[in-house]
């Protein structure tokens, strides 16, 4: 992933937290991935071994208590594709979804940050989400999130 893709993700990353506050979603905090620093026999380099791969890319809580487990995508200038998710993640998502937790995946577009609750209808292997589609959940989730809240 070169620089330009890291910062891009970041400013994305920060983007939908700040959307996910404003929708009354608190405690967000990033989820890190485990690794584990190998020293090498030069001294100050080390080997890099990543642990297991987390679920997804921060939590929250709602008020009243129910988590929320959210995965961010930053895909500014295409349709965002179903493997654009890794499978670890759709099966995190799912599974955090199972056990009665809200779970979302926001997408940070060139047109708009939409926060979708997962799983989407239709969102299968092979398919994708173009923004107006995603405006139309993202609306959907926000008045299901605003129903919680009151």
């Amino acid at each position: 992933m070169s620089r330009t893709q890291q910062h891009t993700g970041k400013a994305g990353e920060n983007l939908a937290e700040s959307t996910l506050r404003g929708l009354g979603i608190e405690q967000i905090e990033k989820i890190g991935t485990p690794v584990l620093l190998i020293p090498s026999r030069y001294k100050g380099l080390f080997k890099i071994i990543y642990g297991e791969k987390v679920s997804g890319d921060r939590r929250g809580i709602l008020p009243g208590g129910r988590s929320v487990l959210i995965e961010v995508k930053t895909i500014l200038d295409s349709n965002l594709m179903y493997s654009e998710l890794k499978p670890h993640q759709h099966a995190g998502l799912k599974e955090h979804a199972d056990f009665g937790g809200l779970s979302l995946l926001v997408w940070v577009h060139n047109s708009g940050v939409y926060v979708m609750e997962y799983p989407i209808s239709g969102f299968v292997p092979g398919s994708s989400l173009s923004p107006q589609v995603a405006c139309i959940w993202d609306e959907i989730t926000r008045k299901e999130i605003e129903g919680i809240l009151t």
